[in-house]
């Protein structure tokens, strides 16, 4: 039996130092993408069978433990900003008048689930000044429209039957909206601009793009989220960005996607907040996120209960005060290591994806 316990843990070491090694690869082939996703769990892996190894005395331990320790403090590094304890790249918001203050709710509905009522009851009972779905066809947009175009009398609604569906209502108005689809695929983003209840006007990026998998590679993605950083930080400020990525905040793409758009992460240093799989507990990472300009603080930020998606839904609540809290906060650099990853990803998205869901992008490569 402790033979094959320690046999287990060299073979669960091998496999994660794999994945560790793969991840470091500059490719947007799916195989590759998909390691930045389970971070945590493989670093779960990992201790587990580095006490396996050291309760077993298992042979060459002078080999696999460093080999271990090495992938540990890897994976660890990547998704340690996220825990509590780490310090918060967005600041708190202590105290925040009523006028000041902005309620989002964003929630990946599930295009196959047809439990209406279940998410109608949520977002009726959160009450939130924004609430964004994704994924909505027909019957979706229906649903939601029917319980909340009373109370929420602003809208922007792109039903598709493609699960790349996406709807913005608002109780504040906007001055401006318009849907964009920014690397093709049939995955449309939204851009309104809102004024709040202190008259201050901002900016609401809403985005959704596709994720890697097989068949599908992340070149697609990653074009989508340089151009939005782009079109963020031609907005000006105060600008919002909020909706499913399906990429993971430690990526080397959502961190390019930061520092080309000069955005704080509002997940950073307030726990981990999985946002998926709410269906299979050992398969959750933070694919739902809330980035924004340095005007506005951070009042709370949680995921919701389960509402019969796969995603938990995403709960912001933010202070608009740009002179309070710009001086206490600043964006990643934006470095010309950054400028050269972005023009990278969409020089390789300019030349199309393969597998039988890729499209040929409409994404071209710019200068900064």
């Amino acid at each position: 039996m402790v033979t094959w316990i320690a046999r287990l843990a060299r073979l669960v070491v091998i496999l994660v130092a794999i994945a560790t090694a793969i991840s470091f690869l500059a490719a947007d082939k799916w195989w590759v993408q998909v390691f930045d996703f389970p971070r945590l769990q493989f670093a779960v892996l990992l201790v587990l069978a580095i006490v396996a190894l050291l309760a077993t005395r298992s042979r060459r331990l002078a080999i696999w433990l460093p080999l271990a320790l090495l992938a540990l403090g890897f994976q660890l590094s990547q998704v340690a900003p996220y825990f509590a304890l780490a310090p918060r790249q967005a600041v708190d918001a202590e105290s925040c008048a009523a006028q000041d203050r902005l309620d989002i709710v964003s929630l990946n509905v599930l295009q196959d689930n047809r439990d209406f009522q279940r998410a109608v009851d949520y977002v009726t009972a959160q009450r939130p000044d924004v609430f964004l779905a994704m994924e909505n066809d027909d019957a979706w947009t229906d649903a939601l429209s029917g319980a909340l175009d009373a109370d929420y009398p602003h809208s922007m609604k792109v039903p598709q039957a493609n699960t790349y569906g996406m709807a913005l209502w608002s109780r504040l108005p906007f001055d401006a909206v318009e849907r964009n689809e920014l690397a093709g695929g049939g995955t449309p983003s939204i851009r309104a601009r809102v004024r709040a209840e202190n008259g201050t006007v901002f900016t609401l990026f809403a985005v959704h793009p596709r994720p890697p998998r097989p068949g599908q590679d992340s070149g697609q993605r990653d074009a989508e989220l340089v151009l939005l950083a782009d079109m963020v930080r031609e907005s000006g400020k105060p600008t919002l960005v909020i909706g499913d990525f399906n990429d993971v905040g430690w990526s080397s793409v959502t961190e390019t996607f930061q520092r080309i758009g000069q955005l704080v992460d509002a997940r950073r240093g307030r726990g981990f907040n999985a946002s998926f799989d709410a269906h299979n507990v050992l398969m959750r990472w933070p694919l739902d996120h809330a980035f924004h300009t340095d005007d506005f603080g951070v009042v709370r930020f949680a995921t919701g209960p389960d509402v019969g998606s796969d995603h938990f839904p995403l709960e912001v609540s933010l202070c608009l005060q740009p002179r309070q809290f710009a001086p206490q906060q600043q964006a990643p650099a934006l470095t010309a290591e950054a400028v050269e990853d972005a023009r990278e990803e969409l020089e390789d998205a300019a030349q199309g994806g393969e597998g039988f869901e890729a499209d040929r992008l409409t994404a071209e490569a710019r200068g900064d």
